[in-house]
């Protein structure tokens, strides 16, 4: 790497994250590129010599000599989880490689989750050739101990948890300023830390955290200075995403009302993972105290992710997967009856439901096992906010199963019929009403958009919404993994074409009545549709303007 000096132009491309306890694609930003900017300015390069440029912003330039008046360029990836994106794009292996072997000039760093298994990659040689990785797991403080060392200055040494806490909540403050230059500012999720790898002493076979080796634990009044940060960059919305079980995080109600007092304009409050395990495991006291503290203090649409990945006995113990389905089944029950109390018609804090196919001992009667532990969930009248159900992205020696591609067709089939739809008709009736949605992108008639916080409902709304900042929706129809819904208040004499068509049972020629007729009452509309529509259970949805 350069000599740290007062002229290093430096730039800081965000590859994007995504790992078992942290997200960082849009609209998240993950606290890793935060610290990485706080650890280059601590190490001696000043915040003028450094630029912060996201995967999508990079894509955007058409020409990438661009990035040659750049002495040091640290690219931050890693995906070591599968993952679907709206908001944005992870930085590909394929990007990765081309831009390393494009620019000549600045050094090229490769940092993040990526360098923990750039050795197993398909290509990886040309990794090597092309950019100084860096093989220490923690990648703010190896570049931040690697610009001391190049002054003869004092690192800070990796087997002190107490001084890298110190130090990465430090970086985390003045890393806040990249949220400034994201371009998706200010609608935007901070994805906050509290602490690093995983607390199980032997860990689920499969997953990326047991690479981890330095751990370490933030206070909680060092979480609230990084949200006063946040807050002051003009973002207010949070994510507890980065760790492994936010119930082990042992100040829990200090945490809660530190980021509640920081930021008082705060409009999401959300997490991420619960070991589902523990919390089954735990007194029924203790657990409903810990819940009850959660909803105390969080913003309506929580979701708890549960990583149960099988109901297949077998297969969580091959796997030394920390939970079991009777555990589990108490942790969603015990969620259900703190975190169901609804809210502006929103449940407070649901669970979220993870399966993964491919794991080691996958046999043709685990797709039975999950799908019949799902019909048992629904048969008691539980809720779950979402079900994950993904193929398990093999990491280092891991022996992943081969996946019957038929039959796990078969089961999401079988999943979004019997189990998502009506599950979202469950936690989203008709009528609901969502507010605070960001339109994000428009496809055929609808445009698509999403609330902050965790694992939020995907929403069609009928027209172009795009140039909106803001809307308020009220829900119409489900589908199997998102649900249709109209701007709120709808008046019905003022609709389009477009919108009147989506209402389900309308169809085309009702619809173009009702355009042409423009009813000003309940009367005239009921005179228009005729019969067969059920009109009356839709009263509290068709409004007349004033």
């Amino acid at each position: 790497m350069v000599a740290p000096t007062q002229n290093i132009k430096t730039l800081l491309l965000d590859g994007y994250l995504d790992e078992p306890s942290c997200l960082g694609v849009p609209p998240y930003i993950s606290p890793h590129a935060r610290y990485l900017y706080g650890a280059l300015e601590a190490g001696g390069i000043p915040e003028e010599m450094i630029d912060y440029l996201t995967a999508d912003s990079y894509r955007n330039i058409k020409d990438i000599s661009k990035l040659e008046e750049y002495e040091l360029i640290i690219i931050l990836a890693g995906t070591t989880v599968p993952g679907h994106y709206l908001g944005g794009q992870p930085l590909s292996l394929a990007e990765i490689k081309e831009l390393g072997q494009s620019l000549k000039y600045p050094t090229r760093v490769l940092a993040g989750p990526i360098t923990l298994v750039w050795q197993d990659l398909p290509g990886h040689k040309i990794l090597d050739e092309n950019y100084d990785i860096i093989t220490g797991e923690l990648a703010p403080l190896e570049i931040y101990n690697r610009l001391k060392d190049q002054v003869n200055q004092p690192g800070i040494k990796i087997n002190n948890q107490a001084e890298i806490a110190s130090a990465i909540s430090d970086w985390a403050i003045t890393g806040s300023r990249i949220f400034k230059d994201h371009p998706g500012y200010p609608k935007l999720v901070a994805e906050l830390e509290t602490f690093r790898g995983c607390p199980r002493s032997k860990h689920c076979e499969f997953c990326s955290e047991q690479l981890k080796e330095i751990h370490y634990q933030r206070k909680p009044e060092a979480i609230r200075a990084e949200v006063k940060a946040i807050a002051a960059t003009g973002v207010h919305n949070y994510r507890l995403g980065c760790q492994t079980d936010l119930l082990a995080y042992p100040w829990l109600e200090e945490l809660y009302s530190g980021i509640r007092e920081a930021d008082p304009d705060l409009e999401v409050l959300h997490l991420d993972n619960i070991n589902p395990g523990p919390l089954g495991r735990k007194d029924s006291t203790e657990a409903r105290r810990l819940l009850n503290i959660i909803c105390k203090y969080n913003t309506p649409g929580d979701v708890a992710a549960f990583g149960l990945e099988s109901a297949d006995p077998e297969v969580l113990k091959v796997n030394n997967i920390d939970t079991n389905p009777d555990l589990t089944f108490r942790a969603i029950e015990r969620i259900n009856e703190i975190g169901g109390q609804r809210v502006d018609g929103i449940p407070k804090l649901l669970p979220g439901l993870n399966f993964l196919a491919g794991l080691k001992g996958e046999r043709k009667e685990t797709y039975e096992y999950n799908l019949q532990y799902l019909r048992k969930i629904k048969e008691a009248g539980l809720m779950l906010r979402r079900i994950n159900i993904r193929q398990v992205n093999p990491l280092g020696s891991y022996q992943a199963s081969k996946v019957d591609s038929r039959r796990f067709k078969e089961f999401k089939r079988q999943v979004n019929e019997e189990i998502n739809q009506p599950m979202l008709k469950q936690v989203f009736p008709r009528g609901t009403i969502i507010r605070g949605l960001w339109p994000e992108i428009k496809k055929g008639r609808l445009t698509y958009g999403r609330r902050p916080g965790s694992y939020p409902i995907l929403v069609g709304i009928p027209g172009d919404h795009l140039n909106k900042d803001t809307l308020s929706v009220q829900v119409i129809d489900h589908g199997y993994r998102s649900i249709t819904a109209l701007p709120y208040p709808f008046y019905i004499d003022q609709a389009s074409l477009i919108e009147l068509e989506q209402i389900p049972g309308f169809g085309k020629k009702r619809a173009e009545k009702i355009l042409l007729a423009r009813p000003k009452s309940l009367q005239e509309l009921s005179e228009l549709i005729g019969s067969g529509f059920p009109l009356e259970d839709w009263q509290d949805i068709f409004k007349f303007s004033p």
